[in-house]
């Protein structure tokens, strides 16, 4: 946003810097934004954090330059286990305010400590695990994964909400609802915790007590009068101590008549019942001994069958989360100022790999800060690899390139080169089609057309047809991702004229 009269730009303020002119417009968005920001830190302080980051979302949306609430926002990720949500939030609120901002403290604290890095990426894999064991109906599996994640790290509320819908189809409503209980210690209000709450209450009820009975005496209202001979008056006695001597004696009898008939009975009851209890456990035991030897072959076939499992899933997992580490190891080097190493990440990045919005931001923002510097050097190790007929690290190295400069001519037609030397013909044509298309004055159209001839006659037109639809679908890819970028930074500038 701009001041009307001077024309000068309102950078989070509405009062112009030049003129001194109070814009009633940026003064409400600014207003709006702050009162938002109040309302998450008060029910920050209660550790309703679910509401918190509502709130604070609020704030954002109205002004996405209110370091103070992107900040807090931070932090609340943080505190619920979401550390990479949490750093994307720094490293942008960094980049808004570069200077006294609390958030390169956060970040530096983090950098200091790579323990983190690797613990929160220990959980990640866990969590992603559970979600594999669930899909296949390995719910125990699951389980045992997710308590790993909650003692390696037990803010984390989203484990603990799986873990308790995991107890809840096994109908463990008491376990269920000791692990919402912690959820509810970290997030006192969040949604999802407390509905899963009502559903484990609706069938959790603790025993009631029994009820116990109060003795109460009652004196006896009929006392025994005894006379005595003529002439010598009565006496009144007490008949309190008669009944406990008549309860003394019918204890003592009682407990004569249980030794004498009842207990030798059971005694006896109870020989014969061990005697049966031998014979059947000797039976048994046999029986069990005989099966311990085939068992034990099974249990070590099991044993390799679930580390060949464990391990398959593992790799899977590190593949998937492969993309956010170079993302987050991209971002420490550039706080660092080592754009070359920071570029090198971001090249090893498939931007397919990012789905999140603020992570898509982050990723083109740094491939532009890096592009410059790391360009040259991928260009020349993959033509290294080409001279050095090593086509497959050829083809890394190219696609490395076009990832930082999708308009490198040279790595263009070099990546069709090695794609033909290593026989992948289908992404050779897609290539040399590339160069002849969107490149054809260039030095590279003429070979590149020879090799694409030399091609369609040797392989037919299977192989042209599947390149050609290739082609297609390659650059329907490149131009989404190239209007999702033009319409991100066009958004960024018109937000930041408007703010």
């Amino acid at each position: 946003m701009k001041c009307l009269i001077c024309d000068t730009p309102l950078e989070n303020t509405y009062v112009c810097p030049k003129c001194g002119r109070v814009d009633p417009v940026a003064q409400k968005i600014i207003y709006s934004s702050n009162w938002h920001y109040n309302q998450g830190l008060a029910k920050a302080n209660i550790r309703d954090l679910s509401g918190a980051a509502d709130s604070l979302k609020l704030s954002l949306k109205y002004n996405k330059r209110n370091t103070k609430a992107r900040n807090l926002l931070g932090l609340i990720y943080y505190q619920s286990g979401e550390i990479v949500d949490a750093l994307s939030e720094w490293v942008i609120s960094v980049h808004f305010q570069p200077d006294g901002n609390p958030a390169s403290g956060y970040l530096q604290t983090v950098q200091d400590n790579p323990a983190l890095f690797q613990e929160a990426n220990k959980v990640i894999k866990k969590y992603n695990t559970a979600l594999s064991y669930i899909a296949d109906g390995s719910s125990d599996m699951a389980i045992l994964e997710l308590k790993k994640a909650v003692s390696l790290n037990p803010r984390y509320v989203r484990a603990y909400q799986l873990l308790a819908l995991l107890y809840m189809q096994r109908e463990q409503y008491a376990t269920a609802r000791k692990a919402l209980t912690r959820a509810v210690k970290v997030d006192r209000n969040n949604m999802t915790t407390m509905r899963y709450l009502k559903e484990v209450n609706q069938h959790y009820k603790k025993p009631d007590r029994a009820s116990q009975a109060t003795a109460v005496r009652v004196s006896d209202p009929t006392p025994i009068i005894v006379e005595k001979k003529a002439g010598k008056g009565y006496s009144e006695y007490n008949t309190s101590f008669i009944s406990f001597v008549n309860i003394l004696i019918g204890i003592v009898i009682g407990a004569a008549v249980i030794w004498l008939l009842v207990v030798p009975s059971i005694t006896k009851s109870k020989e014969k019942d061990y005697n049966n209890a031998v014979i059947s456990y000797s039976a048994q035991l046999s029986e069990k001994n005989k099966e311990i030897s085939s068992l034990n072959t099974q249990v070590e076939s099991l044993k390799k069958s679930v580390s060949d499992y464990e391990a398959k899933v593992g790799n899977t997992v590190n593949d998937a989360g492969e993309s956010q580490k170079n993302l987050e190891k991209a971002m420490v080097n550039y706080l660092q100022d080592d754009l070359t190493t920071a570029g090198k990440a971001i090249a090893e990045i498939d931007p397919a790999a990012i789905t999140d919005e603020n992570e898509k931001d982050i990723y083109n923002g740094l491939r532009e800060a890096t592009k410059d510097s790391v360009t040259s050097t991928l260009y020349a190790n993959a033509e290294a690899s080409y001279e050095s007929a090593d086509y497959t690290a050829a083809v890394n190295g190219f696609i490395k390139v076009l990832r930082m400069d999708s308009t490198y001519t040279s790595a263009i037609y070099y990546l069709a080169r090695s794609y033909h030397q290593a026989g992948d013909l289908v992404n050779a044509a897609v290539y040399y089609q590339k160069i002849v298309k969107s490149y054809s004055d260039s030095d590279y159209a003429s070979d590149a057309q020879k090799y694409l001839d030399e091609i369609n006659s040797s392989a037919g037109s299977d192989v042209t047809a599947a390149a050609k639809q290739k082609s297609s679908e390659t650059e329907a890819q490149t131009s989404a991702e190239t209007e999702t970028e033009t319409s991100g930074s066009g958004a960024d500038e018109n937000s930041g004229e408007n703010n």
